[in-house]
């Protein structure tokens, strides 16, 4: 697999796919601050707290069982971050196998195919680092993710009722996966 890919989105636009580096910090913070209004869809208070832990964060990342993958747009302007980490920290056998995944994109860059080109890119570098299994979480309330990884074959595995208070709402979350064969 090429570590570096580049396509064009549904606009035209050319975007990069490739690791994040310990200089993406501060277009990281940046991308992932920009949901800050969506709060019904992701918690963004434990990310990005400030530039030099989120480059310490990043340095230390083992690359040989997490992924910290950043979309980049043709201004060099980083508009998405997807992160595989592997489950439990790699620390159970048990659990070993399993990559939990965390995907945001900037709202202008929805719905332009960056997001499953994100997870094809995911899906390949997990299948070559032996992993066997994708696992993510989503609030009800972010059908567009739903979609987005019901599009890519995740299967629900559960639904936690009431999971998260948001404000004075409980919304529910439901854990899914994908098995690689």
């Amino acid at each position: 697999m090429e570590e570096i890919q580049s396509f064009l989105n549904r606009k035209g636009e050319e975007i990069t796919l490739r690791p994040a580096e310990p200089d993406d910090a501060e277009g990281i913070i940046k991308a992932l601050k920009s949901a800050a209004p969506e709060r019904s869809y992701v918690l963004m208070e434990q990310f990005g707290k400030d530039i030099k832990a989120e480059r310490e964060y990043i340095s230390k990342l083992s690359r040989s069982n997490n992924l910290l993958l950043v979309g980049i747009a043709g201004d060099n302007r980083i508009i998405g971050i997807l992160e595989a980490i592997q489950s439990d920290g790699g620390q159970r056998p048990e659990t070993a196998h399993v990559l939990n995944i965390g995907l945001h994109l900037m709202v202008d860059f929805r719905g332009l195919g960056i997001g499953s080109r994100m997870m094809q890119y995911t899906e390949e570098w997990a299948r070559e680092h032996q992993f066997r299994e994708l696992e993510t979480s989503v609030f009800t309330t972010n059908k567009r993710s739903l979609n987005l990884f019901r599009k890519a074959g995740f299967l629900n595995e559960c639904t936690k009722v009431k999971r998260i208070r948001i404000g004075n709402e409980f919304v529910d979350e439901v854990v899914i996966g994908k098995w690689l064969d």
